[in-house]
């Protein structure tokens, strides 16, 4: 679902079900990390998945304690795309509330994208592995090591395939396309989710060795839509 940013309509979270994390696991942020969203801008139709990202974004400053103004946040938006043609944009909400809205060129979505597994495990009980934020060094680390590819594959300490460092990852068998659970360690991500939602994808715990037995795999993101991936040796 494609959805336009407006100062009206405001949704919100159930904050009695948002679990706030301890006050260490919060400082891992520092105070200088910022959470983030990055959206896909159609002229036409506005923000992809708008709604989506605003309720992650949401949760995730619940949880993380973080000031949000969604109000604001889509007054702001609202101002700043207006007359703006296709065009990636970033959103990064500061610990007191501040937000920043970045605009970049429109996406270029490659035909197919290159994986290659990497061989440091993630911790999937990492809580922050289930937030977006401009804390990268863990990916960028990573992608560093595989320069040949276009984006690397993690894998968590029990040997299951989590996410690549960009994207969510999906394999297809006897038709069907998989995705790994969120107890994996991956990103709730917002293209991810719309695929669930409509039956067009389901969740169950993937290994290396399914990948290389997959008919087919794909990442998701809502920058860039599915894409077809194939996995290095």
């Amino acid at each position: 679902m494609n959805a336009s940013v407006s100062a009206a309509g405001v949704a919100t979270i159930d904050a009695a079900g948002v679990q706030p994390i301890d006050t260490g696991e919060a400082q891992l942020l520092g105070t200088g990390a910022q959470l983030m969203e990055t959206m896909y801008h159609d002229p036409r139709t506005g923000l992809r998945h708008a709604e989506r990202h605003l309720r992650r974004l949401a949760r995730s400053a619940a949880v993380l304690g973080y000031e949000f103004r969604e109000r604001d946040l889509r007054r702001h938006l609202a101002q700043r795309l207006a007359g703006i043609g296709e065009a990636r944009v970033r959103v990064r909400l500061h610990r007191a509330g501040g937000v920043d809205v970045d605009v970049f060129g429109p996406p270029v979505a490659p035909a197919s994208v290159s994986l290659v597994l990497d061989d440091e495990p993630v911790d999937s009980r990492d809580v922050l592995l289930g937030h977006k934020t401009t804390l990268r060094e863990r990916y960028d680390r990573r992608r560093h090591r595989h320069p040949g590819a276009d984006d690397v594959v993690l894998v968590n300490e029990l040997g299951h395939v989590t996410e690549t460092t960009i994207a969510n990852l999906a394999a297809r068998f006897d038709g069907v396309w998989w995705t790994p659970p969120l107890s994996s360690g991956c990103l709730p991500g917002v293209e991810r989710s719309w695929q669930l939602d409509r039956g067009l994808m389901r969740e169950r715990i993937l290994t290396p060795g399914d990948l290389l037995a997959a008919e087919a795999l794909a990442v998701t993101s809502s920058l860039k839509g599915v894409l077809p991936a194939t996995l290095r040796p």
